[in-house]
């Protein structure tokens, strides 16, 4: 009795083990196709970033608010996206240009982000 237990309890858990995997990677691709939707669109990001260098070609200081902006925005998505980080250094940089009244540096370093996002969001 005691083998018969053993096999039927044997069984029973392979049985488990089988369809929590096959549980375990459908939730998985349902997964990784919501997070490769989260990866792509940076449009947001990208018109904040665009109307910052209009302004900074203007030498206007209230570009500084477009581009918190748009570093909030990319922040958020940093975890799920990590290529962005190259852009949200970028715009912090523009940031800190900006403050210093270096408006030609914090055009660069904002043409570079958009560069960043711009091949992420293709």
């Amino acid at each position: 009795m005691k083998t018969k237990f053993t096999k039927i309890f044997v069984v029973v858990v392979a049985s488990t083990i089988i369809g929590l995997s096959i549980f375990a990677m459908t939730n998985s691709n349902n997964n990784n196709n919501n997070a490769f939707a989260q990866k792509a669109g940076f449009d947001k990001e990208l018109n904040l970033l665009n109307q910052a260098v209009t302004a900074l070609e203007n030498q206007d200081k209230s570009a500084k608010k477009s581009l918190f902006d748009a570093e909030g925005i990319i922040e958020d998505k940093m975890k799920d996206n990590p290529g962005i980080a190259n852009a949200e250094k970028r715009v912090e940089a523009a940031i800190k240009m900006v403050g210093e009244g270096n408006f030609q540096a914090a055009i660069d370093h904002t043409k570079e982000a958009i560069k960043t996002l711009s091949d992420l969001n293709k």
